[in-house]
């Protein structure tokens, strides 16, 4: 992640190098467990960095490793660059701090980088894995816009327009999505509409984060939706998104990675997941403008007993014609049922480009 690639990077142009056979213990004579497992290690890395062997030192460290927001990938990827500048040397000292919770210093100096972290060792069945501290950096809170919408809808335009405008201004800070009702480009949106329980007041309606409703259409749209926005922003998210990859062909079979708060509620937790076409080539009759971020397919699925240390399957048909300039939308979203504004709440939400083209991505 950022703070071991910044860290390893500034050290670098430090140019400190250090010679040792071996490494520094400042452990007793008689080694209890844990710092016989330290003393391995110690003796790992020095061996896999001097040898390119990284593999083996990757066998200390946990699936699940999470240190300040560093995987297990990132300190693979540590190694492997140490490795990589073929040193003729590694020293390695060794301090452990809290002996309660195996929290240990462990300083790598090898080619030039003087590399110390901090790290938590957790107790296994017959020896210790290091886990980290099981710290991850605050997410931003994307925001997630569904509007409702239809090509022959008078005030729709309204809505249309602001959308843009805050987009263009906000970047990626917010996404939307226009799900069609009564028109050509209506794919069954009404289940939606009717969940929301938006019937009685037609449209345009718009749903901020799956909780808060904006409804009708006019010369004060853009300032209504600009301030519902900002109710938004500026708030930690309770998951992440990420590592997406797919293939393709009548069906995409998509993954996600997620990374999870415990305070993310499990039960009726979903995701949701809309093929958005960017541009459409069919226009509003009002505006003769061309409909943007038009749902072609949608899916959902019920993630909430989820192994959430592997990546979340899941799986959308693919319309019979799919225009070239399409993006998938990933969300988090608890839908109770009935709906309930309280707890219906929109988590996180990732935009994906998508290939026509069969294989992986």
């Amino acid at each position: 992640m950022k703070k071991i690639v910044f860290f390893v990077l500034g050290i670098v142009i430090l140019l400190s190098i250090f010679s040792c056979d071996r490494f520094n213990h400042h452990f007793d004579p008689v080694l209890t467990p844990f710092e016989q497992f330290l003393e391995r290690f110690a003796a790992k890395v020095e061996d896999g960095i001097l040898y390119d062997d990284v593999a083996s030192i990757m066998t200390y460290y946990s699936d699940t490793y999470l240190n300040d927001g560093a995987e297990k990938a990132d300190m693979q990827n540590l190694y492997e660059s140490l490795a990589a500048a073929s040193p003729d040397s590694v020293a390695i000292e060794m301090d452990i701090l809290s002996e309660f919770d195996y929290k240990v210093s462990y300083r790598i100096m090898t080619a030039g980088v003087d590399t110390t972290i901090i790290d938590y060792a957790q107790a296994q069945r017959d020896s210790f894995l290091f886990i980290g501290n099981q710290v991850a950096p605050a997410v931003p809170q994307k925001v997630l816009v569904e509007l409702f919408t239809a090509t022959t809808c008078v005030n729709c335009p309204y809505a249309d327009d602001a959308l843009k405008q805050l987009k263009d201004e906000y970047g990626d800070q917010f996404y939307y999505i226009e799900y069609h009702l009564g028109d050509q480009l209506d794919i069954d949106n009404d289940e939606i509409y009717i969940y929301y329980d938006m019937t009685n007041d037609g449209i345009p309606q718009s749903m901020f984060q799956g909780q808060v409703k904006v409804i009708g259409g006019g010369e004060d749209t853009y300032d209504e939706y600009d301030f519902t926005l900002n109710t938004f922003f500026d708030q930690d998210a309770l998951a992440e998104i990420k590592d997406f990859s797919y293939t393709i062909s009548d069906t995409l079979y998509g993954q996600v990675k997620i990374r999870k708060n415990d305070a993310l509620p499990l039960e009726d937790l979903y995701i949701k997941y809309v093929l958005v076409e960017k541009v459409s080539s069919v226009v509003n009759v009002h505006s003769h403008k061309y409909c943007e971020q038009v749902a072609i397919a949608k899916g959902m699925k019920n993630i909430g007993e989820e192994d959430f240390s592997n990546p979340i399957p899941f799986t959308l048909g693919m319309p019979s014609t799919v225009p070239e300039d399409i993006v998938l939308y990933v969300w988090l979203q608890t839908l109770e049922d009935p709906y309930n504004a309280d707890a219906c709440k929109i988590y996180n939400v990732i935009e994906e480009d998508i290939l026509l083209r069969k294989g992986s991505n």
